[in-house]
């Protein structure tokens, strides 16, 4: 049996398929796939086209393979509403996926529906990647010895926070409005952040300056200044279209206090960047001890819990969560492999499916 997993992103497309034969060593994973798809800017027809590109790179055979959906891509500007967003994607995929054995749709508590049902209730279905993780978490935390966690998954462009209480998932917001109330959502990322949202003014020649509120800066800049990335992890456009070059990332950090390479040099850069980071670390800091209180106030001890890091920013995880007091800090990598986790809701949606179809065989 073949499960296509897909996590469809207004700025990446991420796909997994497993195969699943009984009593022959269960699952294998037998192909990722992982691309930048700035949908509002490429538009609704290459989505299409790459959804199809996708099943012919796994060479799906029609008939003996079924799909796990989650969606992100709704928010995409590019759509008016969420509905149309989440009915323009259903839309997408029953038509390529229609030969396969069904398609099941994720939702926020932790179900699949059908393609009818996901339109009907596309609130469900809308910003649902982080629902395919968190029941990962519960599908395998016996497995993986940790009960209680808390798992922070910081991405290209956002952080996504899920807590876990003796196997139950412990979140109060379900939409994307209620996770940015609560702390379970962060809109920082570690590549395509605006830094003029995030910061006011930054150090400059021993003063602070005030920041121009243009996209001059990306928070990719921030990082490949100080080495938490290379060029090559600097996967999405830069803010003025140029290069990824340390030398063109200073050049785009200098002109956020309005200023240019001639007047800011490379040493100067990057403790503006310094500075940057700082802040995007408080900010989840901030999250993490809006999510600690709340636990505490509920009665859950903190003592014994695991922060559980994915995403291309773990270390900004790592940090964060250590400022908010956490002693015990697992990567994800180490739970599932390198290859898994750089896809681990669309993995996590493949085996929500498999679940769903073993049952009612």
């Amino acid at each position: 049996m073949n499960i296509l997993g897909l996590d469809i992103g207004g700025a990446n497309v991420k796909a997994v398929n497993i195969t699943y034969i009984p009593g022959r060593g269960g699952i294998s994973v037998t192909g990722v796939v992982r691309e930048y798809h700035p949908l509002w800017l490429r538009g609704i027809e290459s989505l299409k086209r790459l959804i199809e590109e996708i099943k012919y790179r796994f060479s799906l055979r029609s008939g003996e393979y079924y799909v796990g959906v989650t969606m992100t891509a709704e928010l995409s500007d590019i759509f008016k509403t969420k509905y149309e967003g989440v009915k323009t994607i259903v839309e997408i995929v029953e038509d390529v996926y229609r030969d396969s054995g069904g398609v099941y749709y994720v939702t926020v508590d932790l179900n699949l529906v059908d393609s009818v049902v996901a339109v009907r209730e596309y609130l469900k279905v809308a910003a649902a990647n982080w629902a395919a993780t968190a029941w990962l978490m519960k599908y395998k935390c016996s497995e993986w010895g940790i009960l209680d966690a808390i798992l922070i998954d910081t991405g290209s462009t956002t952080t996504t926070i899920i807590p876990m209480v003796d196997c139950d998932i412990r979140v109060r917001g379900y939409t994307d409005p209620e996770k940015l109330v609560y702390g379970e959502l962060v809109y920082t990322g570690i590549l395509r952040g605006n830094v003029a949202t995030l910061v006011d003014r930054v150090p400059y020649k021993g003063f602070y300056a005030r920041v121009s509120a243009e996209r001059f800066s990306l928070m990719g800049d921030v990082h490949l200044l100080l080495g938490h990335i290379s060029s090559e992890d600097y996967t999405t456009e830069t803010a003025d279209g140029r290069g990824r070059s340390v030398e063109e990332a200073v050049q785009r950090i200098a002109r956020v206090p309005c200023a240019d390479s001639d007047i800011i040099n490379i040493e100067e850069a990057v403790e503006i960047a310094r500075y940057i980071y700082e802040k995007q670390v408080f900010a989840v800091f901030e999250a993490l001890m809006q999510i600690r209180s709340w636990l505490i106030s509920q009665g859950v001890k903190l003592d014994k819990f695991t922060v559980i890091t994915a995403g291309l920013g773990e270390f900004l995880a790592a940090e964060a969560s250590r400022r908010a007091g956490f002693k015990r800090v697992v990567s994800i990598n180490d739970l599932v492999g390198e290859k898994i986790a750089s896809v681990l809701p669309s993995y996590a949606s493949a085996l929500m499916v498999l679940d769903r179809v073993s049952k009612s065989e």
